[in-house]
């Protein structure tokens, strides 16, 4: 009789101390539905068959997501080829991305990117990643854009070339901080 009273009030603190408020802060995130647009190098041996990973960083904690790419029944980065793929991002303040690839059971394992879109049209947001290069075997961090760069929503329909105006983001690698916690940003222009 001892023990099933014991085992009953057991189970009622649990279920009571699953409704005790904490003092946790809940993070709301504003969650789309974003395009992501990717253009495989078109050399030699570019495509890939290897598991393809998309890393997102974004400003707002310094927070990061990363998304396994791949549209199910089709064959996604051959050379020369742009997949499309639609991804559910939990923030939009998006600072860069990286990509990394993960070995299969094929020969075809490296991979070559030109370039990558972020698109949402709720919000008529546009990021591209100029790639141009080689992506690494799974690395922490990834393989990060060349260049990053916010673009006019109109303009990301098909990215124009690479001498194009351009707003530039510094990544936190670029940032030189002083004594006084101030970035000292070197501008091309300033030479």
């Amino acid at each position: 009789m001892f023990d099933s009273v014991l085992i009953y009030s057991f189970l009622v603190t649990i279920v009571l101390c699953q409704f005790a408020p904490t003092n946790e802060t809940v993070v709301h995130h504003d969650g789309r539905l974003w395009d992501v647009v990717i253009e495989t190098c078109d050399k030699d041996g570019a495509g890939t068959d290897a598991a393809a990973y998309l890393k997102i960083f974004y400003e707002s904690g310094h927070d990061s997501e990363t998304f396994h790419l791949d549209n199910p029944g089709r064959n996604d980065f051959e050379q020369g080829s742009r997949d499309h793929f639609k991804i559910f991002f939990k923030q939009s303040d998006i600072v860069n991305m990286g990509l990394f690839w993960w070995p299969g059971f094929s020969l075809s394992q490296s991979w070559c990117v030109n370039w990558v879109l972020l698109l949402n049209s709720d919000t008529e947001a546009c990021f591209e990643g100029i790639f141009e290069k080689w992506i690494l075997h799974y690395r922490d961090p990834p393989t990060y854009a060349t260049r990053f760069h916010r673009l006019r929503y109109a303009d990301c329909v098909r990215p124009g070339p690479s001498t194009a105006e351009r707003r530039t983001y510094l990544r936190y690698d670029d940032i030189v901080r002083n004594s006084g916690g101030t970035a000292d940003i070197k501008r091309e222009d300033d030479d």
